[in-house]
């Protein structure tokens, strides 16, 4: 049996137990919603670097300072990131609780390609902060 052009067994197949999980706001060590991702299991692997074809926002809206990247054909950099390891089953429960307009995607890193979280795309009102290379960084400007 087929489907999609795809054998049964490659179907039923299991996946990876852990996937690395890139985040670059609010999901950082140290940062609000760190928590959300040790109660689903992630810890903290190393810190790494986005190929240079992002933006970094930060997102209006009340509550926790919210950023997330968003990839660029034109005009982007490389952004400080942190990869995560943790369970594969958990990536469901962490993307039904992520405000529009940050989601799951593929982001490519300078050394390969990750799963992190990243915006859909440039909503009104947020603001371009790639400049300081990191969320921290930026957190430490507007904090000063």
């Amino acid at each position: 049996m087929t489907v999609a052009g795809t054998d049964r067994a490659s179907v039923t197949a299991p996946g990876p137990a852990e996937v690395l999980l890139a985040v670059t706001a609010a999901h950082r060590t140290g940062q609000p919603l760190h928590p959300e991702l040790l109660a689903l299991g992630a810890h903290f692997e190393r810190r790494a670097h986005t190929a240079p074809r992002y933006r970094m926002l930060a997102l209006p809206g009340p509550g926790v300072r919210r950023g997330g990247i968003v990839a660029t054909a034109h005009g982007g950099t490389a952004l400080e990131v942190e990869l995560h390891r943790m369970p594969t089953c958990a990536l469901g429960t962490l993307l039904c609780a992520l405000p529009a307009p940050l989601a799951i995607g593929r982001i490519e890193l300078v050394d390969g390609t990750v799963l992190g979280i990243l915006c859909t795309g440039h909503p009104a009102g947020a603001v371009d902060v790639s400049s300081h290379g990191s969320w921290p960084a930026y957190l430490r400007s507007v904090t000063v």
